[in-house]
């Protein structure tokens, strides 16, 4: 098996360990058509996250962690470029790394998008993320359009983000 194999089955492993211990296992957890919990908190660099994404704009949130989604994170900085003006928000929500390794780790690769770490596994938890990466995309009112458990290329992720601009809130069944 390849370090990559092994690092995802290892991310998968813990993930299910927490999810167990956490009582998870009887949910269902966030599905296409919910209304996910909100998100909260500080940044990487302590702005309030309500203020960055608010109601209006489609938002990826990218639950990952470095030791098997590093790679694939950083592809998704031009995504983010290319849409930032037109009302995507980005947020990268990071499991299990240091508060340091997520900082060096945006500033080595130029990451312009919200980091966010998150300590105490809440948003882990509140998404019933049970591996890595899990994706959603929200529409602009906030409902969940899209959930990728796994990775996913960059142009599939651009082609499900512009279908969410091209649906306008009144347009949606």
């Amino acid at each position: 098996m390849t370090d990559n194999h092994w690092c995802r089955t290892i991310c998968g492993f813990t993930a299910a360990i927490i999810c167990l211990c956490s009582g998870c296992e009887n949910k269902k957890g966030i599905q296409i058509g919910d209304t996910p919990p909100g998100v909260s908190g500080k940044d990487i660099q302590g702005v309030d996250i309500s203020r960055i994404i608010p109601r209006g704009k489609v938002i990826v949130i990218y639950f990952w962690t470095d030791s098997c989604c590093g790679g694939s994170l950083k592809k998704l900085e031009p995504l983010y470029r290319k849409n930032r003006d037109n009302g995507l928000a980005l947020l990268a929500v990071n499991e299990g790394d240091t508060q340091e390794m997520v900082a060096a780790y945006a500033k080595n690769n130029a990451l312009t998008f919200t980091l966010l770490r998150d300590e105490k596994f809440t948003l882990f938890k509140q998404y019933q993320v049970v591996g890595f990466p899990t994706i959603f995309i929200l529409d602009q009112d906030g409902v969940v359009r899209e959930k990728i458990l796994g990775d996913i290329p960059t142009e599939k992720l651009q082609t499900l983000v512009e279908k969410q601009f091209k649906n306008s809130p009144g347009d949606r069944s």
